[in-house]
């Protein structure tokens, strides 16, 4: 598996773009900056399958309409934030002057779910608190965490929804 990290958006969070020896690829957190995202799939020539957040505050997904319109993947959820993209104060959207298209998700995910296949196959694990919903997703040697874990630390739970003892 070839990983790219792309600091994106306007809080430079990292978006993941995970591809395998057959040029599939998967998208993780696609926060902002869809030109960049979308240049670097074409560069690697790059078929996305899925597009995946680790929760929905907006910059882990400012770009996830655009790059799902371009890549004409579906784009995927953790089903206990799904509520909250849609709402100004939870995806924290009402901090941004303009937030753009607020994306619907294409299917919900849950706890224990095995997405993909091969080098690409990806397991949802719940880990909330910095989100009632946010999840981390384990591959084979990775884990992306989004805003769960930092080096150091872990993720705020001062936002709506926050939640210091689930953390």
């Amino acid at each position: 598996m070839e990983i790219a990290i792309l600091p994106v958006g306007p809080l430079q969070a990292n978006c993941y773009i995970l591809s395998d020896s057959e040029k599939n690829a998967v998208v993780v957190d696609p926060g902002g900056d869809a030109p960049r995202i979308l240049e670097e799939i074409r560069k690697r020539s790059l078929r996305v399958q899925y597009i995946f957040l680790t929760h929905v505050h907006f910059d882990h997904f400012l770009a996830a309409a655009e790059v799902r319109e371009a890549a004409g993947a579906p784009l995927l959820v953790p089903k206990e934030d799904a509520d909250a993209l849609a709402d100004p104060r939870r995806s924290l959207v009402n901090m941004l002057p303009a937030a753009g298209t607020i994306p619907t998700p294409d299917r919900l995910l849950t706890e224990g779910e095995q997405i993909g296949e091969g080098e690409l196959s990806l397991t949802v694990l719940a880990t909330p608190g910095h989100t009632p919903g946010s999840v981390c997703y384990r591959g084979d040697g990775i884990l992306l965490t989004g805003d769960t874990l930092f080096a150091g630390g872990v993720g705020r739970t001062d936002f709506p929804g926050g939640d210091e003892t689930a953390l």
